[in-house]
């Protein structure tokens, strides 16, 4: 077949089903936005699971593999929360733009939702928090725990899935590697080790895996015209941020300057965030109790905008659903708006051959920026457990109850680990 391992699949019997409904993408990412707990690495295991093709999987089968792999590595191009960006782009592929929205919101909404009022918790909770042994911060570092565990476990699947052979090991493991070495990770790191795991392959390629597979239901969203004017709105909104960051030194422009610049999701963009608002605008205990509220919910990390802007605002005088709306958007908007333009732009690019070539590099880089995770999600439980024995044996409790059970269980464990980690609380009094 010409060096092409996967022929493009039909609609039907073992290939991808016809495009979904506007009705299927709401209810298929309302589930995962209140169940999808864990963080990206976890959540793009659950997308695997649900939407690509497996022959030994009974699934939606929405899209192949390699186009999953494939928007993966492009959402590593961008700014933003990368499984956000391909919860969106998914939808974008089913049902063009308005596909992308359902289904990016649906997915968004809930663990916003939960978050803000968490936040209000906070606000009326200061003191509690704020003490290291309590109850509430002990629930929150064992359901952390268990947090790792999923990382663990759906890292290592999008491993055993997508790299094979020795050269695509080598860029997969020497990028998380290099992530891991670089100690905080310039912003321009993440697309740069993308772009270099292709550059290997398109120059020299892996026999078999030249295939760039165009599903029957695939769809770009805008045109590429548009695309490149969407690519242009950011560059005047990157301008003008730039300015108002220099002389603009209150409690929102924090959050649009990280959604516009930085790369590397949550991890990267919560430490930046936590450097600029604390101690001025925000305890620092508060802010870490935030990102490990924000690791046991399901959806994005990045939801946590919505922790911080309604105590924000509480706390300064303005409305506090004004001023949690513009904390969240300016955060997770420029990553979704260049989702949309880099949709088409991606799709232009498929039609080149040495794009083919490319792409089984693109996408081990892009798997190899997710391993460095596992060690930088726990790490940071390290740092921030008041019982770092404990929490080790939550996580391993934890990683052998997923197996067991399977990910649907994961709301299960997340709520027998916060029951340990109140226990425990209770001994310290």
């Amino acid at each position: 077949m010409g060096g092409h391992t996967e022929a493009l699949l039909p609609t039907g019997a073992k290939g991808e089903k016809p495009p979904a409904s506007l009705g299927a993408l709401a209810w298929q990412f309302f589930v995962l936005g209140t169940t999808a707990f864990g963080g990206p690495p976890v959540h793009f295991g659950y997308f695997q699971k649900r939407f690509v093709i497996d022959d030994g999987v009974e699934n939606l089968r929405w899209m192949t593999n390699t186009r999953f792999v494939e928007l993966m590595a492009m959402a590593n191009c961008l700014p933003g929360p990368s499984s956000t960006q391909v919860a969106f782009a998914i939808g974008i592929t089913q049902q063009g733009v308005l596909g992308g929205l359902v289904s990016g919101l649906m997915f968004l909404l809930p663990g916003a939702i939960i978050m803000t009022a968490i936040g209000f918790m906070a606000h009326n909770f200061h003191d509690q928090i704020l003490e290291p042994n309590s109850s509430a911060n002990a629930v929150a570092i064992c359901a952390s725990a268990v947090g790792v565990a999923l990382v663990f476990i759906a890292v290592t699947g999008l491993v055993k899935k997508n790299v094979d052979g020795p050269k695509l090991s080598v860029i997969c493991f020497l990028t998380a590697s290099i992530c891991l070495t670089a100690n905080p990770p310039p912003p321009w790191l993440n697309p740069a080790l993308i772009i270099l795991g292709g550059l290997t392959t398109a120059i020299w390629p892996v026999p078999g895996k030249t295939a760039v597979q165009e599903g029957a239901s695939d769809n770009h969203g805008f045109s590429p015209t548009v695309g490149v004017l969407i690519f242009l709105l950011y560059g005047a909104l990157a301008v003008w941020t730039m300015y108002d960051t220099a002389v603009d030194h209150g409690w929102l422009i924090p959050f649009l300057t990280a959604g516009m610049f930085v790369w590397g999701g949550g991890p990267v963009v919560l430490p930046m965030l936590m450097t600029v608002l604390t101690p001025t605008w925000i305890h620092q205990t508060i802010f870490l109790t935030g990102i490990a509220l924000a690791e046991m919910m399901p959806g994005p990390v990045f939801n946590m905008s919505c922790f911080l802007g309604v105590q924000l605002a509480l706390a300064n005088g303005f409305p506090w659903l004004l001023g949690t709306f513009l904390c969240w958007i300016a955060l997770m908007g420029p990553g979704v708006m260049l989702t949309f333009g880099a949709m088409p732009l991606w799709g232009k690019l498929r039609s080149f051959a040495c794009y083919g070539r490319a792409l089984p590099g693109l996408n081990a880089a892009a798997v190899g920026l997710l391993v460095s995770t596992i060690f930088s999600v726990y790490a940071a439980l390290e740092k921030r457990s008041p019982w770092p024995a404990g929490s080790r044996a939550v996580a391993l409790c934890a990683y052998a109850a997923l197996e067991a059970m399977g990910p649907k269980s994961a709301p299960y464990v997340v709520v027998a680990a916060g029951v340990v980690g109140y226990a425990w609380s209770l001994t310290q009094h």
